[in-house]
């Protein structure tokens, strides 16, 4: 984002300039793009969530930027308003997700079973639960670890992301 606005008179006793608004709103836009997608939300999921159409999260998005939508939207994020115009604000990483069967792989492969009982216990396929759980590492980034090491880190980022909870498990 750009700097502070400067407000009253300049350091030199002369007008102060008017900040690029344009610049400053696409900024916003910009960052409101990025705690979305940081989510893995769609424009559509987003919308849903903060109580206002697409269409509108669209037009934020490309800077068009009211308060009103803006502050729903923040408080879908969790993210206040203040920290998001501030200079302190960082492009959010984004959280890896899974979607609902993958998490029941995982939960069941954390026993540490072999393959065979977890795949058992859900009613599938051996290879099944193997090429989901390989589908799992990548989503959750521990596909280049050992192989006796990848369950135990999947299941452990999906813990710190709080993945198991039925809230923010689904992609």
């Amino acid at each position: 984002m750009s700097a502070p606005v400067q407000v009253g008179r300049s350091t030199d006793g002369g007008p102060v300039r008017s900040p690029d608004w344009g610049k400053i709103l696409t900024d916003v836009g910009g960052r409101l793009r990025a705690e979305r997608r940081s989510r893995g939300w769609s424009v559509d999921e987003t919308a849903r969530r903060a109580g206002i159409r697409p269409a509108t999260m669209r037009r934020m998005e490309a800077g068009s930027v009211h308060l009103h939508p803006m502050l729903r939207v923040c408080w879908a994020f969790r993210v206040p308003v203040g920290y998001l115009l501030s200079d302190q604000w960082k492009t959010p990483s984004r959280r890896p997700t899974l979607a609902l069967r993958q998490v029941d792989v995982l939960r069941e492969a954390a026993s540490g079973d072999p393959l065979e009982a977890v795949a058992a216990r859900l009613g599938m396929g051996t290879g099944s639960v193997g090429s989901a759980l390989s589908r799992i590492y990548v989503r959750l980034g521990v596909e280049g670890l050992p192989r006796k090491e990848r369950r135990a880190a999947a299941v452990r980022v999906a813990m710190q992301h709080g993945l198991f909870d039925p809230g923010t498990r689904t992609s």
